[in-house]
């Protein structure tokens, strides 16, 4: 058994806008999320199932069988392999529950989804 106290984790800068403490138990990755307004996710599967509650904002993801916005208060659970992207409407504090271990939160692999490709295009 392991406790945690999120006020005493340090933060992993994902990008200056994204924000994640992630605690890893044996079985599941829990985070929270600080998402500032603006921000994407670039489209994405991966083999865990995925469950977003969100605290305070709002998060509009963008799913096969269309898009669902996320308030105050309100989950969204994303099964394993299903393609997804999402846009944070709102600056936004989440909790991120995926069903396994997510190595690539830990090395920062995923980083490159968070980025914003509309900020690396050049007017012609």
């Amino acid at each position: 058994m392991n406790f945690y106290d999120l006020n005493k984790l340090e933060n992993d800068e994902v990008n200056t806008s994204y924000l994640r403490k992630a605690v890893y138990g044996e079985s599941l990755s829990v985070a929270k999320v600080e998402v500032k307004k603006g921000e994407t996710t670039q489209p994405h599967s991966h083999d865990t199932e995925e469950v977003i509650f969100v605290l305070k904002g709002s998060w509009l993801f963008h799913l096969p069988d269309g898009d669902v916005t996320l308030t105050e208060n309100q989950m969204l659970c994303i099964p394993p392999d299903i393609e997804h992207s999402s846009e944070v409407l709102e600056d936004t504090i989440a909790i991120d529950i995926c069903s396994k271990h997510r190595p690539d939160w830990r090395s920062g692999q995923d980083k490159s989804l968070h980025t914003n490709t509309e900020q690396f295009l050049w007017a012609v």
